[in-house]
């Protein structure tokens, strides 16, 4: 409001001063000093979740709470994220899934920091009264068994989102591993989505595999949408599957489709989008900058 009221004031500046150059100079650097920062780039403010948040949300009913805490989150209020994390299993059988909550659980899925995604995770849980054991995990398993075709995508999505909060991921691997060969081409596309929740290097050896190998060009897109952003794989853990992208668009066997995807992932990784779909040009550049 105050940068407006600077803007109005400087117009009426160089409308009465307009016929003195030196003046009228004068006004409109005093112009370009407001206007400009309205249109640079970078953040507006640097929010916090703190006391005065904490006690906002804790007074709304635990539905309201729950989906505006991780709303918060959404927005980088520092803490947000904490805070759902932390509480979200104090809320199990309190909330229940609903339109709205479905939404900002996507949307924070796919957030950029790693911490907000983890809240959605914790969400998602609670919603269906999941709890973080092993226990849990066996019977998400026999629901999958059970009807494949039916719950048992949500089921392999849910046992996903229990092994990257830390439960049984030994074992959690192990079978989402094996439900990348499901003969269900649904069943393996929510399969590779769920190694990309489950997240950790063990999981980008198995996703190239199937970037080149699946039978299906959904399960094989989604694995470099694994590989490139989704899921919980840390910028740093990313780059580990660079030269096998790289391997993949040196390639002769490899077909265009592929190759573009691997072209995309390779950008979305690096953040390097100036190199063309040249697979010289992207080997000069990554050896360049110490990514091979």
């Amino acid at each position: 409001m105050h940068r407006l009221i600077g803007l109005v004031l400087c117009l009426l500046t160089i409308g009465v001063f307009a016929t003195n150059g030196n003046l009228r100079s004068l006004a409109f650097d005093q112009l370009r000093s407001i206007a400009q920062p309205l249109f640079e780039s970078g953040e507006a403010t640097d929010p916090h979740f703190d006391a005065f948040y904490i006690g906002m949300v804790e007074k709304l009913p635990v539905q309201q709470r729950a989906e505006r805490a991780l709303e918060l989150a959404i927005n980088h209020y520092q803490g947000a994220s904490t805070y759902v994390t932390q509480n979200a299993q104090l809320w199990r059988s309190e909330i229940e899934p609903s339109e709205r909550l479905a939404t900002l659980i996507t949307t924070a899925i796919n957030a950029p920091l790693i911490e907000t995604r983890m809240a959605a995770f914790e969400l998602h849980l609670a919603q269906y009264d999941l709890e973080k054991s092993i226990t849990e995990v066996d019977r998400l398993k026999q629901r999958w068994l059970d009807d494949p075709e039916g719950t048992g995508p949500w089921a392999v999505w849910s046992i996903a989102a229990l092994g990257a909060r830390g439960i049984d991921r030994e074992q959690i691997f192990n079978e989402l591993l094996n439900a990348t060969y499901e003969q269900n081409t649904n069943l393996r596309r929510w399969a590779v989505d769920a190694l990309a929740i489950f997240g950790g290097t063990e999981i980008i050896d198995p996703l190239l595999e199937i970037a080149i190998n699946d039978t299906s060009a959904l399960v094989r897109e989604r694995a470099f949408c694994g590989l490139a952003q989704s899921g919980t794989l840390q910028i740093a853990e990313r780059y580990l599957a660079v030269p096998g992208l790289l391997g993949i668009v040196e390639s002769n066997q490899t077909e265009q489709q592929t190759q573009l995807w691997a072209y995309q992932a390779l950008r979305e990784i690096t953040n390097l989008y100036d190199i063309p779909d040249d697979p010289v040009s992207w080997r000069k550049q990554l050896q360049d900058i110490g990514l091979l």
